[in-house]
């Protein structure tokens, strides 16, 4: 298994800097996954690390090698491209076995381990179809066969389900993470669902104007943001700009219709500025002696929660409660917010030590 090591990553395009001074570890056997708006980088530093983009500075460490300036087949990594690339007069079974047949492998090794790569992820039917015949879901999973069939040391994957249907896109996650987790394949993916990324990440990097801004477990990222568009990427929140005002030891979080109590001093040097709320729909609280109301417009009750679509102050706002909760449209409830992040808009960054 291979750690990989990015120590002051700098890629330039023509005269644009796409990656600034990137560092990060991933650690032997996780998965990383990126997350970032289109044109933040993710894709170049995945290119970066498969050696198909040029570096300006820094380095990129697998193992105890340096592959700053090796050649992509001199790497031993494999690439998963968002739209799938497939040999098209080759059949499937062709274009999984390739791999393995540039490496010069024993046909009897090359039957085994393609077999292998096919039941793993359910496309054994497909062995002798063409290229042209398969759905673009089917198209994917022959691609991510043909990564994994040659047991890289490192994954790379580049958006992997954006061309894939719901339905497969859930199927093909949980396969390849049951194949990453059985090979021990230190994997990186750049995701473009919030799903994706939580559910496969052992670790989440938000990458925005090609900085790496945060890297740090799901569930860390996912409930401290650090900036506005960490919170948008990792999941569903709303941006409510409030005004920060004094009221005894502590401040109050104020705009029409809403009135969020704090007792944190990391607030002190704020009063009299517009700050950023940040709240996941989650976060949200029913409370009878609540000072925020709240006008009910839907309720959706699918799933194991009743999610409300809710006026407050005249602004929209999304509410998850329990399963269960007896809310209807048109009802008027009263909330409490149980949690909030801030960010300082002249900074774009969250604010620390803040609690409702």
């Amino acid at each position: 298994m291979t750690t990989i090591e990015i120590d002051g990553l700098t890629v330039r395009k023509q005269a644009n800097v796409v990656l600034h001074d990137v560092r990060m570890r991933v650690e032997s056997g996780r998965v990383l996954a990126l997350l970032g708006s289109s044109g933040s980088g993710k894709t170049t530093l995945l290119r970066a690390l498969a050696g198909l983009d040029r570096v300006e500075s820094g380095t990129v460490t697998f193992g105890d090698r340096d592959v700053t300036a090796a050649e992509p087949g001199d790497r031993n990594v494999a690439f998963v491209f968002q739209q799938p690339v497939l040999f098209p007069k080759r059949n499937v079974r062709r274009n999984i076995s390739f791999p393995l047949e540039i490496d010069h492998q024993p046909v009897d090794e090359i039957r085994k381990r393609v077999g292998a790569e096919a039941r793993a992820l359910h496309i054994e039917t497909l062995l002798r179809r063409q290229p042209k015949q398969l759905s673009a879901g089917e198209a994917q999973a022959v691609q991510i066969a043909r990564a994994l069939v040659k047991q890289p040391a490192v994954l790379l994957l580049d958006e992997p389900f954006a061309r894939v249907d719901a339905h497969q896109t859930v199927q093909l996650r949980r396969e390849v993470m049951l194949i990453q987790r059985g090979f021990g394949v230190t994997t990186v993916i750049a995701a473009n669902e919030p799903a994706d990324a939580m559910s496969m990440g052992d670790d989440i990097a938000v990458i925005e104007d090609g900085r790496l801004v945060q890297c740090d477990v799901p569930l860390a990222v996912y409930g401290r943001p650090r900036t506005v568009n960490a919170a948008l990427l990792t999941g569903a929140a709303d941006v409510i700009e409030v005004e920060v005002t004094g009221g005894g030891s502590g401040s109050w979080l104020v705009r029409p219709g809403l009135r969020v109590r704090s007792w944190s001093p990391a607030l002190e040097p704020y009063r009299g500025r517009g700050l950023q709320m940040v709240v996941r729909p989650e976060w949200w609280q029913l409370d009878p002696n609540g000072l925020i109301v709240a006008d009910v417009v839907r309720v959706d009750r699918a799933g194991p929660a009743t999610s409300l679509w809710c006026t407050v102050g005249g602004r929209p706002m999304t509410v998850t409660l329990t399963a269960g909760a007896l809310v209807g449209v048109g009802d008027r409830i009263t909330l409490r917010l149980g949690q909030f992040v801030l960010v300082d808009p002249r900074t774009g960054e969250r604010i620390d030590a803040v609690t409702p």
